[in-house]
């Protein structure tokens, strides 16, 4: 999917290539412009369950710790009160610090998306990774559809690109395996690709980012706009 050629001169390929970021200084990019706006539109639950964890942890850590010293026994053996205590505490920090810190490092790659007059420069779901370049005599359609969020998808027209950004299999347990599998069939349902970014923290409307990207793809590829 890559050329020496292409790995030199970024964007000229006239097939679909691998790249580590999207260049700069193209005509037009959709940059992250608030990381707080991102993570409420498009990571709500995840920040309310977070929350709702990290206060629990919060108020035991400080009941442990400002109560008796006493040894405390469990199937796991006996620990310290104020121990156990400690422990809870960090692990409220974990829950409570997780979406800034997320969202600090989210704001670190800003540009989402890229295009000229040649193709587009896609970081499929926020990828940190690689950046996706598609001419545009090889997008299918680019639409904004909703799946957790408003997305801006660049559908590929060669079907074999999408297992290359399916959502990653990182858990162990078969239950969170299966999560993941539905959530992926999901995704495909309602965006029908794997190639999309978040576009809930930018700064221009769904339609003004599709009327920008029509302009820039001159009528070689489908656009729809919202």
């Amino acid at each position: 999917m890559t050329s020496p050629y292409a790995a030199a001169h970024p964007g000229t390929a006239d097939f679909p290539t691998l790249h580590k970021a999207i260049p700069a200084g193209l005509p037009f990019e959709v940059r992250l412009t608030s990381g707080w706006g991102h993570a409420l539109r498009h990571r709500r639950a995840e920040i309310i369950m977070l929350y709702v964890f990290g206060l629990l942890c919060l108020v035991g850590a400080i009941i442990f710790i400002t109560g008796p010293d006493e040894t405390v026994h469990s199937n796991r053996g006996d620990m310290n009160s104020h121990l156990i205590g400690w422990l809870t505490l960090i692990m409220a920090g974990f829950f409570l610090l997780s979406t800034p810190v997320s969202t600090w490092w989210l704001m670190r790659k800003p540009v989402l998306l890229a295009a000229d007059a040649h193709g587009v420069f896609v970081r499929p779901n926020g990828d940190k990774e690689r950046a996706l370049h598609l001419p545009w005599a090889t997008i299918e359609t680019v639409a904004v559809r909703r799946w957790r969020g408003p997305q801006l998808i660049v559908k590929p027209r060669d079907p074999r690109i999408e297992d290359q950004f399916k959502l990653k299999q990182q858990a162990r347990g078969m239950d969170q395996r299966a999560g993941v599998a539905i959530a992926q069939k999901l995704r495909l349902r309602k965006l029908g690709t794997n190639i999309h970014v978040p576009v809930g923290g930018v700064a221009s409307s769904p339609q003004e980012l599709l009327m920008a990207l029509q302009y820039q793809a001159a009528g070689r590829c489908p656009i729809e706009l919202a």
